[in-house]
């Protein structure tokens, strides 16, 4: 995560508006994460972070979707997904008398309309058929990431909850499936950032 950050910010007048955007994603989840490992080890519990966190990253890889599909129909309905969604994460946590717990339901909509963006991305890319090196391309590897993270990542949401009733010990494995998943994710990310063109 940190290595995508510094190679964000080396490379950031280079980039186009789309990493650009991908860019201040990682420099606002480096800062969240290292908080929320400060919290874990020392109050126990960091969860009330989580519908913050979800709700900015959710707006702006809508944000980079939009620049990298330039498409008016998702333009247009971006603005409701998004405003749905933050609308939802907050019903959803002012509902429960604690911020401090786990809400799948967040992470599972989150991952859903990531997807959505992936689906659109890879359909556009099938359709046009413009790009000629796929390993190139920089919103390639963005979005195999994204699509590796996700799909993993809303099984475990799914299923948290009710691994950790059943054994604490399997669900502390699944969460390392997470770790692996979430490592994938980043060095997604920074393979996108390094090949993207100085041009």
């Amino acid at each position: 995560m940190v290595v995508a950050g510094i190679i964000g910010g080396l490379r950031f007048r280079y980039l186009p508006s789309n990493l650009r955007l991908l860019t201040g994603l990682l420099w606002f989840v480096i800062p969240m994460n290292f908080w929320g490992l400060y919290l874990a080890l020392y109050t126990g519990n960091n969860l009330f972070l989580m519908p913050v966190y979800s709700a900015v990253e959710l707006l702006l890889l809508a944000l980079v979707y939009n620049l990298t599909l330039q498409s008016s129909s998702f333009a247009k309905a971006m603005p409701w997904l998004v405003g749905g969604y933050v609308a939802y994460v907050l019903f959803d946590s002012l509902s429960t008398p604690t911020l401090k717990v786990y809400r799948p339901g967040q992470q599972v909509i989150q991952g859903l309309l990531v997807l959505s963006f992936v689906g659109l991305y890879f359909s556009k890319l099938m359709n046009e058929l413009r790009i000629q090196r796929l390993k190139q391309e920089p919103m390639f590897w963005v979005s195999a990431g994204l699509f590796l993270y996700f799909t993993g990542y809303l099984l475990i949401a799914l299923f948290s909850n009710v691994l950790l009733q059943y054994s604490l010990s399997l669900s502390r494995s699944i969460w390392a499936i997470h770790s692996v998943l979430f490592i994938v994710l980043y060095v997604c990310y920074c393979a996108a950032l390094w090949l993207s063109p100085k041009k």
